[in-house]
């Protein structure tokens, strides 16, 4: 078998030629006594010698012409076997193959195709490549120029299966061109590339929690590093100074107090280190409709008895209803920008908080009137552990990282900007409802997480 194998599918013109020589002898020599013994039965005064040695001059080439066509025939055979071998191997090609015209008719796929596209050969015969392409004009723009161009293309490109999904492929093609060298055709290796495409993704996903985990430990190392060390001592220096001292009530009280600071900032930090460790590795979250004017108002009810310590003056420009698809950590991000405003902005000042319609949007904007920021800081603001320097200001420096990682899983936007007077603006936008949800949770933002 792998001899006949060998032997169809030899390419070499000189083991075609010697073959056929072969052959041809062997019919010559076999047709020729054959030929001479039938003459001697057929004419009792031919002798079967005289026959085969000396011939008549007809006898020789009626000989010749049947041994020619015995080879005919015998190429003719070894053809057809030669093409039914290789249109069984081109059929059971574990990739797809398909044969068109110079028009990009299907004249030709086999069953990989099938198993690929859904579509039988039969149904995809005489279609045009475009029809099964899921931009219908790429073959026609791209690959088709290309043929004409440089012969061949390769390259990724997606396409339609017969239940209307759409998904790549790795498609090769070649321009076939016949005896004249004019072009006659073209045909396309196809190899499904989905399960390398969802390969690649789950490898990238894998990475990206690997850079997230590395994240949170840098996270937790910049906490013992920035904060946490910082008010532990300070507990810790305030223990051991009752211990040393004589018992006096008011010193007492003063470093009990100092501790008890101490202690806040440190539930804060590891509060707020939590959180922001949650939401860097969520994935996803529930969303519901929110009405923005109603979070905004309870934001600031909640915030009155520490607007009347600064004595900060809030302006809410929201009188109708703002419907949003959001989840209730949103209110999360305004408490902060609030808290911010209240920090940087002058003890008495005012604090303005307005939602715009933003097409799919609503846009709700928090102005403070203190100082502003540099356009320098205006992105470090949302840096973890980054905060403006400013006199008598405390907070752990999470708070905006927290903000925007919220922000990002709403699929929303935040920003800083100038105010138009003074100070700065703090603009987040969030959909409203009925917006599509995220397929996912965006990835943090660069620096954020």
């Amino acid at each position: 078998m792998p001899g006949s194998i060998h032997r169809l599918l030899a390419q070499e013109k000189a083991a075609r030629l010697r073959a056929t020589i072969g052959v041809f002898i062997v019919a010559l020599v076999g047709f020729w006594v054959v030929d001479s013994i039938l003459d001697c039965l057929l004419e009792p005064s031919m002798t079967l010698v005289g026959e085969l040695i000396a011939p008549g001059l007809r006898e020789i080439w009626v000989r010749l012409l049947v041994a020619a066509c015995l080879v005919l025939l015998w190429r003719a055979r070894l053809a057809r076997r030669r093409f039914q071998l290789l249109w069984a191997a081109l059929d059971a090609a574990p990739d797809g193959v398909q044969i068109v015209d110079p028009n990009g008719l299907v004249a030709y796929s086999n069953r990989s195709v099938q198993t690929i596209y859904g579509w039988s050969p039969a149904e995809l015969q005489g279609r045009n490549v475009n029809e099964m392409n899921a931009d219908p004009t790429f073959a026609s723009r791209e690959i088709f120029p290309a043929l004409q161009r440089d012969g061949s293309w390769q390259g990724e490109l997606e396409v339609r299966h017969k239940d209307g999904h759409t998904f790549p492929i790795w498609l090769t093609t070649s321009l076939v061109t016949g005896t004249a060298g004019r072009p006659v055709g073209a045909i396309g290796v196809i190899r499904d590339v989905s399960e390398r495409k969802r390969a690649e993704r789950e490898t990238w996903e894998y990475a990206r929690r690997l850079e997230e985990a590395t994240s949170l430990k840098d996270l937790f190392a910049d906490i013992l590093r920035h904060d946490l060390l910082g008010p532990a001592a300070t507990v810790q220096l305030s223990i051991e100074s009752l211990l040393r001292r004589e018992p006096d009530p008011a010193a007492t009280r003063r470093i009990l107090e100092t501790a008890r600071r101490s202690c806040v900032k440190l539930i804060e930090l590891i509060e707020g280190a939590a959180k922001y460790a949650k939401l860097s590795t969520a994935q996803g979250i529930d969303f519901e409709t929110l009405d923005l004017g109603k979070v905004l108002q309870d934001v600031v009810d909640e915030f009155e008895t520490r607007a009347r310590e600064r004595r900060l003056r809030i302006l809410v420009d929201a009188p109708g209803e703002y419907q949003a698809r959001a989840n209730p950590m949103i209110e999360d991000v305004f408490e902060n920008l609030l808290s911010n405003a209240a920090k940087y902005g002058p003890e008495g000042g005012t604090v303005w908080i307005r939602v715009d319609d933003d097409g799919s949007r609503w846009r709700v904007s928090v102005t403070d009137s203190g100082e502003g920021i540099p356009d320098a800081d205006k992105e470090k603001v949302f840096l973890r552990f980054e905060r403006l320097r400013k006199e008598g200001v405390k907070g752990t420096g999470l708070g905006l990282a927290i903000a925007r990682r919220i922000v990002d899983l709403h699929g929303g936007r935040i920003w800083v900007e100038d105010a138009p007077a003074r100070g700065a603006r703090f603009c987040v936008t969030i959909p409203k409802a009925g917006s599509p949800s995220p397929p996912q949770a965006q990835t943090p933002t660069p620096g954020v997480g």
